[in-house]
């Protein structure tokens, strides 16, 4: 919990549904705030006088709404909410501009975000004939510099022939940081497109979020964001063309890319339910920039459900980008009914990389229909460096990929030491099942991922120890390297909100052997006391 006066907000200006752009703007009390928030393009009379600055807060009223695309409802936006409208306001680093709410002000009977809408009904169709309210973006920050967006609402927007490349918060080439937290972004629609899984044949794709920060570090941060298409058509959305500088404890659902270009860590988050629009790869980075220490880390995040749409192998998992002299640490994830994928593209970006450590992860994946195998492709450049998996369990229904996993291309460049290598069958014998609350987990002591693997505190964690004195974001990643995963975060829909973490992390052991997988087992935490038997043995109590 922190007030706006320590983030360096020294005056606010409030605005709601029931104001007049011609009241001072100065309070909550009625008869002061205003009906639009300057840069509104309908913004007017004192509210357009006024302006803003660094240190500016704008405080939109709970429960209320503001329309971008119906100009007969009120109040009317007159379009995008466009802060890149000149002269477009830019805050500093120690007096952000601050785009927000009060928690305690509010239309209706209990608080609700404010929201933003272009007006069209969300809808899952892949053949609407046209938009209503043909839609540009939502709110447009391009450019500038400092802020931070918090507990908005935003959602209707429709992407059409005329206006194909929809954004909901657009921040292209900021020259300071830009902060989103508790966002929550969905309903959108689309035009149908020619081919109904290929969004990207007409250039048609919509995007959340799309930007970066051109100064960094720190760069674009997302904390408690929930991107949630369940009311839309997922295969138009990608969650990020963004830098994607920090990420954690966010909810990306029903999409269908994520496209990074500055990511620094990405931990204790959620992709799922994710879907072929011709051209998806679940997380590819065009530039990861590991910051002052020359790592980065992804960790304890759960990807599930992936190319539910696909039968046939099309796209990458996951494809770092890696520049030559630095390390990242991928760890304490779960990758589960993943459909036909290469998993980790490692190298063949055409161009020498730095190393990969990929270590105590759970990866199942269900059987191709198309012969072909999935595992890591490694790049043919002799001075890339060297990947390592580390305490990986893999689970699969594919026969050859139980054989060629992570061995296909990879010769000479990846080693091994402690991963396991399960059929779907074998696993389910010993009790690892999707059914679980944490799905794959160890069930007993007895479980075969429990004790086989090798302790990593010597190494890994204390390389991730070491660099987080030179850049403090990683402190988590060096502590949650001694523990097991955290399983991102839980999701509540009655209000769209995050609770985090999902569950409580284990610790790993210092000295001795860890167990294989995302997972530690504990008998106080997952199995009761004493042994678990296998669910294969039936216990009758006399």
């Amino acid at each position: 919990m922190v007030t706006l006066s320590s983030l360096g907000i020294t005056n606010c200006y409030y605005i709601a549904a029931n104001g007049s752009d011609s009241n001072d703007g100065a309070s909550e009390a009625p008869g002061h705030p205003w009906l639009h928030a300057p840069q509104m393009a309908n913004c007017a009379a004192v509210c357009k006088s006024t302006g803003v600055s660094a240190g500016v807060g704008l405080i939109l009223r709970g429960g209320d709404t503001w329309h971008e695309g119906n100009s007969s409802a009120v109040p009317y936006t007159g379009g995008t909410w466009g802060f890149n409208n000149a002269p477009g306001p830019a805050g500093t680093s120690s007096h952000p501009i601050y785009v927000g709410v009060d928690p305690t002000w509010f239309s209706g009977s209990a608080w609700a975000r404010p929201i933003l809408t272009w007006d069209n009904p969300a809808n899952a169709s892949q053949t609407l004939s046209s938009c209503t309210y043909p839609s540009n973006d939502v709110i447009d920050v391009s450019g500038g510099a400092y802020y931070i967006f918090d507990n908005l609402e935003m959602t209707g927007a429709c992407a059409s022939a005329s206006n194909p490349n929809v954004v909901y918060m657009n921040y292209g080439s900021m020259s300071g940081w830009v902060d989103f937290y508790n966002l929550y972004l969905h309903g959108w629609s689309h035009v149908g497109f020619p081919n109904p899984n290929n969004c990207t044949q007409n250039s048609t794709c919509m995007s959340a979020f799309r930007g970066s920060v051109n100064n960094y570090p720190p760069g674009d941060t997302f904390v408690y964001v929930v991107v949630d298409g369940s009311d839309s058509d997922p295969v138009p959305m990608e969650g990020c063309y963004c830098g994607a500088w920090r990420v954690a404890y966010s909810y990306f659902n029903n999409i269908s890319q994520f496209i990074t270009r500055t990511q620094n860590s990405f931990h204790d988050s959620a992709i799922l339910n994710f879907v072929d629009n011709g051209h998806a790869n679940v997380m590819e980075s065009v530039g990861d920039v590991a910051g002052p220490s020359n790592v980065y880390a992804t960790y304890n995040n759960v990807f599930g459900h992936l190319y539910v749409n696909s039968s046939v192998n099309s796209n990458v998992g996951f494809w770092p980008s890696r520049s030559v002299g630095t390390t990242l640490y991928w760890f304490n994830n779960v990758v589960y009914d993943a459909g036909p994928m290469e998993f980790f593209n490692i190298g063949l970006n055409g161009q020498d990389e730095g190393a990969l450590d990929l270590f105590n992860n759970t990866f199942q994946l269900n059987h191709r229909t198309d012969g072909g195998v999935d595992n890591f492709s490694c790049s043919a450049t002799a001075n890339s460096a060297p990947y390592t998996n580390g305490n990986n369990n893999f689970i699969t229904s594919d026969a050859s990929t139980v054989a060629g996993m992570y061995a296909a291309n990879c010769s000479g460049q990846g080693t091994d030491t402690g991963s396991m290598l399960m059929s779907t069958a074998l696993a389910a014998a010993d009790g690892y099942l999707a059914s679980e609350a944490f799905v794959f987990s160890p069930i007993s002591n007895l479980s075969p991922t429990v004790g086989a693997g090798a302790n990593r505190t010597s190494t890994f964690c204390a390389a991730l120890t070491s660099a987080s004195a030179a850049d403090p974001y990683l402190a988590d990643a060096a502590s949650s390297c001694r523990n097991d995963t955290r399983y991102a975060c839980s999701y509540t829909i009655s209000n769209h909100s995050l609770t985090c973490p999902a569950r409580t992390a284990i610790a790993r052991p210092a000295t001795g052997a860890w167990d294989v997988g995302a997972f530690q087992y504990s008998s106080t935490t997952q199995g009761g006391s004493g042994v678990t038997p296998p669910p294969s043995v039936a216990v009758i109590v006399r």
